[in-house]
This record gives structure tokens, C-alpha cells and sequence, in this order.
């Protein structure tokens, strides 16, 4: 049997927007006004704010075969129970259609489909389980809105669905939104006060990039307190952590915004100022190039691990 669009929507998470048209079922991560604001800054930036980043399936089924159809997106990744089974890739997405036999023991079983986290988004032409098959959406525990750069966006992470963000959000068994857009910065522009998202808990992470594009010391502190001020404003009487950027292997520069350490120094100012709770990047990832993929910036699969378990052993004290 094949889905409704209204079905498939029950049983998808991480959107913030969704229709559908002639080319398929879509999902976005970010509204309009965000996409908007994101591409007035330059092309790309709008282009990764379209990325269906953290955009799954997640469901619950007796069907014994899952198939889908792809009309737009190169790479899905498949979890059968919480293990990482297929990793399905299309060239160029159009009219691609794929299936996996679920051979597990046991009347239902829980399958996650994890749409691609970067390049074109992934639009899906249909969902199809056998006839007569149950699917109930998987029940989550808490809700966790993430936003920030490329390394939310688990840019590198070699799987997209094993970036930070997506791991925490398993550990947790948390429904998250991953508004993670390569390239971007603290500005007010990029957050709509507007979203329809109601989470238990905000996490955002910038500072990394903003060394390199804000334009002085000044403009970066104003920027980083304009945006703190609009996510402590939509989301009162949530938690809400603030990271400071990661450790950089090219820190030693000096920038408009000043050296890296003086704009990580200011982002955590800016985060305490503001009564958020502040988690220190420097804390989450090892300062060995070993663990990043471009030996400087972007985490790799083992660097993203261990950013992921640093991170839950801090908001474990919030969370549970």
C-alpha cells in the first residue's frame, strides 16, 4: 500500500514546512523568511538552508518490505531497530525507487529513514509498506531545536545521520529540527520568530565562521547579542545552550573580529550575558588534527563521535 501525503507527514520529523506538488512530498529544515535571509547573504548560504538536514522518517510497522521513491535527493541512509543497515544513493534522484526487506523477528519493527543532509534536498515521490500493514510514528521523549554552522549541519561527518546533532538527538531519543546551514553566523536575520516548533530545549553553535566575516570586534559582539536576544525572546522559560566554536587548527591569524580566541572569548560572554547556559567547544572535541576530515575546521566520523559524547555527558545534567 502507498502512503497519503498526510501519512508520510505523521511519520516525518525535523521539518518546519511541508507540501506537496507534482515532483513529490517536501520537508524543510528552515521557513522561507529564513531561506530568504540566508541567500541575501550569498547563494550557497541560501542553497544550505535547503538542505533536508536531520529530515527522517520514523516509524513503527509490521510491513515486512519498505519502499520508496525518490524525485529529488543523492543520498538516504536506512536504520532497521536503531542499527545502520543501507545507505541508498541516486544519481541526480529522479525516479529512483528503492526497497529493503525487513527480515527481523518480532510483529513490529522500527524503521528511520534519514534524508540527505547536504547538496539537493531530498523529495520523496512516495512510501510504500505492505497491505494491511500498521505504522505508528516513533514516540519520542523530548523535543531539541539545534541551530548553527556547517558542523551542526555535520558537514564531513562521513554519514550524515551520524553528525553531532543526529547523535545526540538518538541518545536523548529526542524529535530535533537541525537548522544546521554551512557558512552561516551569528545574525538576527537568519531566525524567524515565527517557526512553528515548540521544543523543550535550544541548542546553538556559531562563532566559528563569524571569525572570518564579521567585519570587526564590535560588529561581532552586537551581531552575536542581537540573535542570543531573539532565541532567549521566542523561546522563554525553555533551556537554552549556547556552544562556543570547537577548537580550530588555523587559529593563529589575525582577523577583522580580532584572533580566534578573542571572538571565542566574546561569543561566551555574549551567552552568559544573556542567561544562557554556556557549554565550552574546547571541551567537546580533542585538539588533534587526527580528528578532523580537513585536518583544521570540520570534524571527520570519529571526530563527530566524540563531539557527540562529550556533549550528551554535559546536557545529561539538564535533560534527564
Amino acid at each position: 500500500m502507498r502512503l497519503s501525503f498526510e501519512e508520510v507527514k505523521s511519520i516525518t520529523f525535523g521539518f518546519v514546512h511541508s507540501f506537496e506538488d507534482a515532483n513529490g512530498m517536501h520537508f524543510a529544515k528552515c521557513t522561507d523568511k529564513q531561506v530568504a535571509a540566508f541567500a541575501s547573504f550569498w547563494e550557497g548560504l541560501g542553497n544550505n538552508a535547503k538542505a533536508t538536514t536531520g529530515i527522517r522518517l520514523d516509524f513503527h510497522t509490521s510491513s515486512k518490505r519498505f519502499a520508496f521513491g525518490v524525485a529529488s535527493g543523492r543520498r538516504f541512509e536506512l536504520y532497521i531497530n536503531g542499527t545502520f543497515r543501507e545507505i541508498y544513493k541516486a544519481q541526480d534522484g529522479e525516479g529512483t525507487e528503492f526497497s529493503y526487506d525487513i527480515n527481523e523477528a518480532g510483529e513490529e519493527n522500527r524503521v528511520t529513514l534519514y534524508f540527505p543532509a547536504h547538496d539537493t534536498p531530498g523529495v520523496l515521490s512516495y512510501v510504500e509498506l505492505d497491505d494491511g500493514a500498521t505504522v505508528v510514528p516513533h514516540k519520542f521523549d523530548c523535543k531539541i531545536f539545534f541551530i548553527g554552522d556547517s558542523i551542526t549541519q555535520g558537514w564531513n561527518s562521513t554519514y550524515d545521520s551520524l553528525s553531532y546533532a543526529n547523535r545526540v538527538s538518538d541518545f536523548f531519543n529526542a524529535d530535533s529540527v537541525i537548522q544546521g546551514v554551512g557558512g552561516a553566523f551569528f545574525h538576527p536575520s537568519i531566525f524567524d520568530d515565527a517557526i512553528d516548533y515548540d521544543p523543550d530545549f535550544v541548542i546553538f553553535a556559531f562563532g566559528t565562521n563569524d571569525w572570518g566575516i564579521q567585519k570587526s570586534h564590535d560588529e561581532l559582539r552586537a551581531n552575536a547579542a542581537a540573535f542570543i536576544e531573539a532565541i532567549t525572546k521566542k523561546f522563554a522559560g525553555k533551556k537554552i545552550f549556547g556552544l562556543s566554536p570547537i577548537w580550530r587548527g588555523n587559529s593563529g591569524e589575525l582577523k577583522p573580529a580580532g584572533y580566534f580566541v578573542d571572538v571565542c572569548k566574546t561569543v561566551k560572554e555574549e551567552i552568559v550575558k544573556h542567561g544562557v547556559t554556556l557549554i565550552d567547544g574546547e571541551t567537546l572535541t580533542p585538539h588533534m588534527t587526527d580528528f578532523f576530515s580537513d585536518l583544521y575546521l570540520h570534524p571527520n566520523g570519529l571526530g563527530f563521535g566524540v563531539y557527540a559524547e562529550n556533549l550528551c555527558k554535559q546536557l545529561k545534567e539538564y535533560i534527564w
